[in-house]
């Protein structure tokens, strides 16, 4: 059954060629709901072909669509080189340290989860003026996976894994359901919980975004009779999803990125930005040292499960870090990395970045958060400050920034894996739109004309 990968790229290529939809259709309506509802986990096992999950096989039919439309409008940045030479890197570390079999294998990974869902983002929205288009349609089947999840939460079964796990046998087994305070951690089709918890909290900043610039209609179509609007209670639900997870480390990077946003939406911005940093300058110190209390026990004293979680990751650094020192530039490889007995979970990925595949790479991975993030808040500062009782549709930047912060924050805290990888790229892409192209125009608030965007009801148009 896995075989039916190899099927799909064929039916999106003939599917386009018959129909002949844009490719930001295609992105939309067939790449958004496979790589949000299908868990990355379940892929090809044929021997000699890289691995393929669902989304990548699917969003490397689209890229071919989308470069012949776009690229002759394609202005290249230093955001788009350092993406690429982020996977050369990774690809000739593998190279040298396990031969060009496991190199092909990983690039072929990195080109389908990263490349090419940042160009066919960035192309797509910018050149068919997609943006409120795909926030909507991420923020939704969002809300529909949390509905969902609501049932893991309650009996500890993952309904996304227990579907697709009987059209992959075998595959998935690893991933179990987590609990934390006698409560189910909700991972959804995101197979471990802090991934979940990265991919809700993107969401959430997203559906946040849509509500202040009164991005949506009213209230659902069947559901009229409710006491909050469709916006609100979409956004109340993607906070329980967070809240559900469990996922301290999305919840601290959401809380900072919620900082930026505080910035963003002030009257008076400047006088934000000092208020919020001197607030950090005065408790990041307390908090460390609160923190490092917290890990010391006295003789005796068993450590909660919490205490244990943390401890482990501070030990972790001071066990692996003259390991990845000894192969400083091009890392170990992959898999042939030094394993410290009885830790072989690497809870951080910059750390395993720089174990797999050296300083450079991590660097570089880091320059693209920096880059972008910094680049993001500045062009917010410079964005008209926003009116009073006015549609918020300025905020974008702040948006995307808030979500770059957060991402930064959880990484220290889990690998980066699963579907959390194509959806960091696409946000890189999608920021690189914002900065490209400011005065692209927005669709007009769903509120004020109908239930849906224009693009949704099949009107395409190309910015030429």
């Amino acid at each position: 059954m896995p075989a039916i990968i190899f099927l799909l790229p064929v039916i999106v290529i003939v599917f386009a060629l018959i129909k002949r939809p844009t490719p930001g259709w295609l992105f939309l309506n067939i790449y958004l709901p496979a790589l949000l509802l299908v868990p990355d986990t379940f892929h090809t096992v044929t021997i000699g072909i890289p691995k393929l999950s669902v989304n990548q096989a699917i969003i490397l039919a689209i890229f071919p669509f989308a470069f012949i439309q776009y690229a002759k409008l394609w202005r290249p940045s230093v955001t788009d080189m350092a993406a690429i030479l982020l996977v050369a890197l990774m690809s000739v570390s593998e190279y040298l340290a396990a031969g060009y079999k496991e190199a092909q294998n990983l690039c072929v990974g990195l080109i389908a989860s990263g490349l090419a869902p940042y160009f066919v983002a960035r192309w797509c929205i910018a050149f068919e003026q997609l943006h409120v288009a795909t926030a909507r349609r991420i923020v939704i089947l969002m809300f529909a996976v949390v509905i969902l999840s609501l049932f893991e939460f309650k009996f500890g079964y993952n309904p996304f894994l227990a579907w697709f796990g009987k059209l992959f046998p075998g595959q998935g087994t690893g991933w179990v359901t987590t609990f934390r305070y006698g409560f189910a951690r909700v991972a959804g089709p995101y197979s471990h919980a802090i991934l979940a918890g990265i991919m809700i909290a993107v969401a959430y900043r997203l559906q946040r975004w849509l509500e202040w610039g009164q991005y949506w209609e009213r209230s659902f179509q069947h559901l009229p009779a409710l006491p909050l609007s469709k916006a609100r209670l979409i956004s109340w639900a993607l906070l329980l999803g967070c809240v559900m997870t469990f996922a301290r480390g999305p919840w601290l990077g959401g809380i900072l990125g919620a900082l930026l946003l505080i910035i963003g939406r002030s009257q008076h911005r400047q006088k934000s930005l000092y208020i919020i940093a001197g607030v950090m300058l005065v408790t990041v110190p307390g908090a460390y040292m609160a923190f490092d209390a917290y890990l010391e026990v006295a003789p005796g004293v068993k450590m909660t499960m919490s205490q244990e979680s943390a401890m482990y990751r501070k030990v972790l650094m001071s066990k692996y870090m003259d390991i990845a020192i000894d192969h400083a530039y091009l890392g170990w490889g992959r898999n042939t990395w030094p394993k410290v007995p009885g830790m072989a979970s690497i809870d951080n990925y910059f750390l395993l970045l720089s174990l797999m595949h050296g300083l450079l790479a991590t660097l570089t991975f880091l320059f693209l958060f920096v880059w972008q993030t910094i680049r993001l808040f500045l062009h917010g500062m410079r964005e008209p400050v926003r009116q009073r009782n006015f549609p918020d549709s300025m905020s974008l930047a702040f948006t995307h920034a808030g979500i770059l912060l957060m991402i930064v924050v959880s990484l220290v805290t889990v690998y980066l894996g699963e579907q959390v990888v194509p959806m960091l790229f696409l946000i890189f892409g999608w920021s690189e739109v914002v900065l490209q192209y400011p005065q692209a125009p927005q669709q007009s608030p769903a509120s004020e004309h109908g239930d849906t965007t224009p693009f949704e009801k099949g009107h395409f148009r190309v910015m030429r």
